[in-house]
């Protein structure tokens, strides 16, 4: 009210003026004198009388009987009243506009103003807050704690993760409002609802469980105990295979590896050679279909000086000679020419070998292991590959079965390639489950070679953080059913017995993988009803929990590979 125009006047019990204005005395009335008035007047209680005029505090004063108060403009009274309105309009709109719940408590903590986003927010109703105590609402369990509690004890203001008995749960940070002696005369306490973060928190906890549980899952399959070198299994065939090949380490015989191309028959002769008593000696590799047939006799045996144009003086050991004491591979041995073969059965039987162009005969120690897609023995038949040195090479025989003969190996070995490439291109990938059946029943012409460039493609063109089918080659998608069985392949079948095979398969693969009708039907974007249905239709099992579903779902990926 500063500025308006206002000033005090004493009267007697007649009304008589004794005192106006601000100067030192009036009227024989000493300033001391009119602030023991004023104080006495204060503490009689007097009774406020209000005119257009004139505001008069009425009091019984010991030897004297008056009047004491302000003369002020009736018209700026009104405009004051106006404006504190208008400004407790502004200040309730603000109050009740807030985003976040508000609650007013006063110096005893009892709460005296609510807004309306309070209960949205905390799903309590405004009757069982105002008029309460923060004491209270605690005590009767309506809030797990309460911040005004804690603002009144410390005088500080104070945030946590608070409960409410709706189940519900907010930030709320209480607020003291401090008198100008520093005293608290309310605390403000706003309640944030964090129900959208707490949901963005669950979906990246749960991105993280899924990127951990992938971790796990790779990182088993290179721990595995027979596979110190990175061969990546799950079936039976190859844990057999394993097992031979662990006895073939353990002696000096030739061994003959056979198998598709890009089955893994180096990873196996690795094997060998690391867990064989040579693990310590030189270990070469020499494909003998990649050099000319000229060259590679001095590659195998080395040569003396002057054998041909170009020679070292000198000569040059050649790799025998080098891996003595150790293991040599000589893959592609069925590229091998019919009098190299001669020169490579002497050394297969008498441990010795001259050098191309030399007369000195060296001997070594070396243990041979030969690679080969192609048949030998029909080689043998059609005389292009000699029966004496296929014999001596076949005494041990390892056959890699590819990877369409080993179906439970391609899962592990994608997501084995998966976490190396994830690695090389510093990216965190995963493999969408819809992929799975597709990998699964792909040929695989190319066996575990062609995996892995799959999935090094599949890591470097995904722009998802999920590789799903639509990342897959054109010729991977197309000609084929969930079974792996050609088109051309399906006989007599008629198109809905057809449909209807793949049908089945579909669905078993899906509900095997899924476990849920809920599970399948929202990874198949499909209808609930729609899985129920196929699923009795060809007689497929759902699982009947969806809690046992939901705990098998974060394990099953991992123990499936098992």
């Amino acid at each position: 009210m500063d500025g308006l125009y206002c000033r005090p006047l004493l009267c007697d019990e007649n009304g008589t003026v004794l005192y106006s204005g601000a100067d030192n005395s009036a009227y024989g009335v000493s300033v001391g004198d009119k602030l023991a008035l004023k104080d006495a007047v204060n503490a009689q209680d007097g009774i406020l009388m209000v005119s257009d005029t004139i505001v008069l505090c009425r009091a019984d004063i010991t030897g004297f009987r008056g009047y004491v108060g302000y003369s002020c403009d009736s018209r700026l009274h009104e405009d004051v009243i106006a404006e504190l309105r208008n400004k407790n309009r502004e200040c309730d709109a603000i109050f009740e506009s807030s985003h976040d719940g508000i609650v007013v408590a006063d110096a005893d903590g009892l709460y005296t103003r609510v807004n309306s986003n309070y209960a949205k927010i905390t799903g309590i109703p405004w009757q069982d807050v105002l008029g309460h105590t923060a004491q209270e609402l605690v005590d009767n369990g309506i809030i797990s704690d309460s911040a005004t509690l804690h603002v009144l004890h410390t005088g500080k203001s104070f945030s946590f993760s608070q409960s409410f008995k709706t189940g519900r749960q907010s930030i709320v940070t209480g607020s003291p409002i401090l008198s100008e002696e520093g005293k608290i005369i309310s605390v403000v306490t706003n309640v944030r609802d964090m129900t959208e973060i707490y949901k963005l928190r669950k979906k990246v906890q749960a991105s993280r469980e899924k990127l951990e549980q992938y971790s796990k899952v790779v990182e088993k399959l290179t721990q595995e105990k027979l596979n110190p070198n990175g061969i990546v299994y799950k079936s039976k065939q190859m844990e057999t295979l394993l097992e031979t090949a662990l006895r073939f380490s353990k002696v000096d015989t030739t061994v003959l590896v056979t198998g598709e191309s890009g089955v893994g028959k180096e990873m196996v002769v690795d094997f060998i050679h690391r867990n064989s008593k040579r693990s310590r000696e030189p270990f070469f590799k020499i494909n003998c279909g990649a050099i000319p047939d000229a060259l590679l006799e001095s590659e195998l045996f080395g040569y003396e000086a002057g054998a041909f144009t170009g020679a070292k003086k000198g000569g040059n050991a050649g790799l025998f000679e080098l891996a003595n004491h150790g293991t040599i591979l000589l893959d592609e041995i069925g590229e091998l020419s019919l009098p190299l073969q001669v020169k490579l059965l002497r050394l297969v039987e008498q441990k010795e070998f001259y050098r191309v162009g030399g007369h000195r005969l060296i001997r070594v120690d070396v243990r041979i292991i030969a690679a080969t897609n192609r048949n030998l023995a029909e080689m043998v038949d059609q005389k292009l590959f000699r029966a004496d040195l296929f014999y001596r090479l076949a005494v041990l025989k390892l056959y890699i079965p590819p990877l369409r003969e080993r179906r439970e190996d391609i899962l592990p070995l994608a997501l084995h390639f998966l976490w190396k490439f994830n690695e090389l291109s510093q990216s965190s990938k995963v493999i969408s489950p819809r992929l799975y059946p597709l990998l699964i029943n792909h040929d695989w012409n190319g066996n575990v070679r062609e995996l892995e460039n799959l999935m090094e493609r599949l890591v470097l063109i995904c722009d998802q953080n999920e590789i799903g089918p639509e990342y897959l080659p054109t010729e991977m998608l197309s000609g084929r059913n969930l079974e792996g069985i050609d088109v051309g392949d399906l006989g007599d079948l008629t198109y809905q017995e057809a449909r209807d095979k793949f049908e089945r398969n579909f669905f078993s693969h899906a509900i095997q993988t899924y476990r849920t009708a809920r599970k399948t039907a929202e990874k198949l974007e499909i209808d609930h009803s729609t899985v129920v249905k196929k699923a009795a239709k060809y007689g497929l099992t759902l699982s009947p929990k969806e809690d046992e579903a939901e705990y098998g779902d974060k394990h099953h990926q991992k123990e499936a590979f098992w």
